[in-house]
């Protein structure tokens, strides 16, 4: 429960203050719901972190295995993830990841691995005008904030139809909190908006900082 309440009020601040697609739920309809956010696609909640027991499944963090070492962000002692630019191209290595879980309902959810707490809001959005999110995670293993993750969005409607994503990684306007965009959506519809964090890192380890959380928008 702690972790809900604690991006909910990081998302309030920050408010105040490998690409991939997934089928639209309802071949691209889709409805926000009168009291629903700005884009937000009421549905089932996601629980693919929950086991059997009932209990949270969580991936813990580990080293970063660097694909590029020029994407090292400057600040990278105080990003709380270590960087290992020798190790992020060796045998074996894999540079991205196309093992997706499944879309997300709502504005909040696990990210694919199990890695990261996930939540967003958007500025109004209007067909063809730019659209802000505001994203922020928190590690599942210690419930700190994510920090240097530097999100890139992949955005489509379709498995033919994107959109273009901005050019540089988001900023980060908090600890562990991100500006996304802008973005331009061009078309009516339940889009799928996935974000990635930490793509500088190899995916071939499981504890890599590699990761990525998809959810459904709606453009009116």
């Amino acid at each position: 429960m702690a972790k809900y309440i604690i991006a909910l009020l990081l998302s309030a601040l920050a408010g105040a203050a490998c690409s991939g697609t997934a089928a639209a739920p309802d071949g691209g309809g889709g409805s926000t719901g009168a009291d629903s956010p700005s884009g937000v696609v009421i549905g089932p909640l996601d629980n693919h972190c929950t086991g059997s027991d009932g209990g949270l499944t969580v991936q813990p963090v580990g080293v970063c295995q660097v694909i590029d070492p020029t994407t090292v962000p400057a600040n990278a002692a105080s990003c709380n993830v270590s960087f290992d630019t020798a190790g992020g191209t060796g045998d074996g290595g894999v540079v991205t990841s196309t093992d997706y879980g499944p879309t997300m309902y709502g504005s909040a959810g696990d990210d694919d691995d199990c890695k990261y707490y996930v939540s967003w809001t958007a500025t109004p959005i209007v067909k063809n005008a730019n659209t802000f999110f505001t994203v922020s995670a928190l590690r599942l293993a210690d419930m700190m904030p994510v920090s240097c993750a530097g999100v890139r969005p992949d955005v489509s409607l379709s498995i033919s139809h994107g959109a273009p994503a901005p050019a540089n990684p988001s900023t980060e306007i908090a600890p562990g909190v991100y500006q996304v965009g802008p973005i331009k959506f061009d078309a009516s519809g339940t889009w799928t908006v996935r974000f990635h964090f930490f793509e500088e890192c190899s995916d071939a380890q499981e504890d890599s900082p590699h990761g990525h959380a998809a959810f459904y928008v709606n453009v009116p």
